[in-house]
């Protein structure tokens, strides 16, 4: 067996933790992944991606993760709340979704990750907060294809409708109408 001086092992045991560290956050009883979520998406539209919570601590514990900062509103996580035995890993869906009246922007926000004991009214306990970006852009206009759909078909429709009033004019009169000549 292989038997390195105590200063060798501590430095490759900080090499390992470094590597590991930027993919997850811990805090006491805790763990989440990733440890931090970028977001692109674009005005109307949803991005949905997956924190896994982790319950580090040697019983079960209640969890509760929301999002805090700039357009909170923007984001739906699923399932808010929880209850996790020891060693237990959920997946919690975060969406996001900005107004389709929005503009291309970018905004940082906190998911926040609470632990807290299962059957204390107090709310005291331990949380990470996952930092996330969220970018919004636009990609295709496809609103704009959308809206110019919507305007071409109100234009023939009035125009169909104006059609057959001109018609059914005409045929009410007796003759054919002819524009800018008055009727009796």
């Amino acid at each position: 067996m292989l038997r390195l001086p105590g200063c060798v092992a501590a430095a490759v045991l900080v090499v390992m933790l470094a590597a590991v560290i930027p993919a997850s956050v811990r805090a006491v009883g805790l763990g989440v992944t990733p440890g931090r979520m970028d977001f692109t998406v674009r005005p109307g539209g949803t991005e949905v991606q997956t924190l896994r919570v982790i319950n580090q601590s040697n019983g079960p514990s209640r969890f509760e993760v929301y999002v805090e900062g700039q357009h909170a509103e923007w984001f739906t996580v699923t399932p808010g709340e929880f209850i996790l035995d020891a060693g237990e890993i959920i997946g919690v869906e975060i969406a996001v979704t900005p107004p389709v009246t929005v503009r291309p922007q970018s905004c940082e926000l906190s998911i926040c990750v609470l632990t807290l004991p299962p059957d204390s009214e107090l709310r005291l306990g331990a949380g990470v907060k996952v930092p996330a970006h969220v970018q919004v852009a636009f990609g295709t206009p496809i609103m704009a294809v959308q809206w110019w759909i919507v305007s071409a078909a109100i234009v023939l429709a009035a125009a169909i409708v104006t059609a057959m009033l001109l018609r059914r004019k005409g045929r009410s009169s007796g003759g054919p109408i002819v524009l800018g000549q008055a009727h009796d």
